[in-house]
C-alpha cells in the first residue's frame, strides 16, 4: 500500500517537474530578451570550454603526456605507414615472382624403387 502511494507521489512530482520545465522553456522561447540572453550564455560556455581544453592540452604537453588529438594524429600516421608497407610488400612479391624462372617441378624419384632394383641384380 505504501509502495503504491510512493510511486504515485513520484509520478506526480515527475509530471510537475516536466510541466514546469516545459512552461519555463516556452516562456524563454517567447521572450526575445531571455532567448538572446540564453544564446549569449551558451556562446560564453562554449568559449570557456574551448579555452579550458586548450589550457589542459598545454599542461599535458608541458608534462610530456600526449593529448587525445596527439594520439589520434599518431594513429592516422601509423595507419598510413602500414598501408604503404603493405603496398611495398605486394610490389616486392610481384618483382620476386617475375625474377624467378618458370620451370616445371621435377618428379621426385622414390628411394624404395631404386633400392629394390639394385638388390635384385
Amino acid at each position: 500500500m505504501a509502495r503504491g502511494r510512493d510511486d504515485n507521489l513520484m509520478s506526480k512530482l515527475r509530471q510537475m517537474s516536466e510541466d514546469g520545465l516545459a512552461s519555463f522553456f516556452n516562456e524563454v522561447m517567447t521572450n526575445d530578451k531571455m532567448r538572446s540572453g540564453l544564446g549569449r550564455a551558451g556562446e560564453r560556455f562554449m568559449a570557456n570550454k574551448q579555452s579550458f581544453d586548450r589550457n589542459v592540452e598545454q599542461v599535458l604537453d608541458f608534462v610530456n603526456i600526449p593529448s587525445k588529438r596527439d594520439v589520434r594524429d599518431l594513429k592516422t600516421r601509423l595507419d598510413h605507414l602500414s598501408s604503404q608497407i603493405l603496398n611495398l610488400s605486394i610490389k616486392l612479391d610481384r618483382l620476386l615472382d617475375a625474377d624467378e624462372p618458370r620451370t616445371e617441378p621435377k618428379p621426385i624419384a622414390r628411394r624404395g624403387a631404386q633400392s629394390k632394383k639394385t638388390s635384385r641384380s
